[in-house]
């Protein structure tokens, strides 16, 4: 699983940096899910927080990830989003 992920980490932290976005493969989140993005891998996702800084590097924080098990967004989804969204909380609280 590690190799499938590796191409968005290395464009991500070795040849965009804070420009990177595609919607293939590292997306922001939308609704109830922001400020968290996503990494997609087929059907493998990476919930994080992305933090750039005034260079143009991005330090990602991996928060939760899930496989999806049917096409669209399903009640499971959800609640891995939230539980991302509740480490993310965590992650602020103890910065």
């Amino acid at each position: 699983m590690r190799k499938r992920f590796f191409g968005s980490f290395d464009t991500l932290v070795n040849e965009m940096g804070a420009k990177y976005v595609n919607n293939e493969r590292f997306k922001p989140l939308k609704d109830d899910g922001k400020p968290l993005w996503e990494f997609k891998e087929h059907a493998h996702r990476l919930y994080c927080h992305r933090i750039p800084d005034e260079s143009g590097r991005v330090t990602i924080i991996l928060l939760d990830g899930c496989v999806k098990q049917k096409e669209g967004r399903t009640k499971r989804e959800d609640a891995e989003i939230q539980r991302a969204i509740r480490y993310y909380h965590e992650f602020l609280n103890e910065r």
